[in-house]
């Protein structure tokens, strides 16, 4: 998943600077610029991001409690704050720990600085907005035109989910599947149809002595999910929440 970053600051030079470092740093940044807090929080409400890098210059009480507000979201809604400054005074930075901002840096600094703090903040685990389910033995068949191609489930969610395979020449990832699950749970086969995906990202974890890969590890999001898919979805989850459940009350 990308990480949406924010920077904000008067100054477009000084804006140029640090998305250049990060960009330099972060291979799935998307950065988008603001000039003061109105267009950021703008930005911020139009859509979600996981990160704001703003500067004392272009904050002030109003933006500190806007800030404030979206720290205390749950997980999946919130939105970090981190300060830049080109001083090291000590009156700002624990005046913004009083509204929950606990990080900040001081410019000029090292090109790897602000790659540092987002690869702290922004875990890939952080980012996620679903629970991932992981069930031994659970099966995917990916579907193209007329083939059909079987894969080992690692993890999903209602947002995608993580497969093995073997490697496949007439296997196209930068064309969409059409994906069906099976999951055995509490001794029946539950079945989840027509899970219409694409591709995110492929990993090679197995190799031929050519080099050639033998076995693929792919990261697929659905983005067509039928009403009825969902409710199956749904029902094996709630399995799964149950038999959660049911180990935890053992003795």
């Amino acid at each position: 998943m990308a990480r949406n970053i924010i920077i904000m600051d008067s100054s477009a030079s000084m804006r140029r600077i640090i998305r250049t470092m990060i960009q330099a740093t972060v291979n799935d940044a998307v950065v988008a610029e603001a000039q003061d807090a109105e267009e950021a929080r703008g930005l911020i409400e139009d859509a979600h991001y996981h990160l704001v890098i703003f500067s004392r210059e272009s904050s002030g009480k109003k933006w500190l409690e806007f800030a404030q507000k979206k720290l205390a979201l749950p997980e999946p809604q919130r939105t970090k704050f981190v300060l830049f400054t080109s001083t090291k005074k000590r009156d700002y930075i624990e005046e913004i720990k009083r509204y929950g901002i606990e990080e900040y840096f001081t410019i000029p600094c090292a090109p790897n600085v602000p790659g540092e703090l987002i690869t702290r903040l922004c875990t890939p685990f952080s980012l996620r907005k679903a629970r991932r389910y992981s069930v031994p033995g659970a099966a995917a068949s990916l579907e193209q035109g007329n083939d059909t191609y079987q894969a080992e489930i690692i993890n999903f969610s209602e947002g995608g989910l993580l497969c093995e395979l073997e490697a496949q020449a007439r296997f196209n990832w930068f064309f969409p599947a059409m994906i069906n699950l099976e999951i055995l749970l509490e001794g029946a086969t539950l079945k989840v149809a027509g899970l219409y995906s694409v591709a995110r990202r492929l990993m090679v974890v197995e190799a031929n002595s050519d080099y050639s890969p033998r076995r693929i590890r792919l990261a697929c999001r659905f983005i067509s999910v039928p009403e009825e898919s969902k409710k199956q979805l749904l029902q094996v989850f709630s399995v799964i929440e149950k038999q959660e459940g049911l180990l935890g009350h053992e003795d």
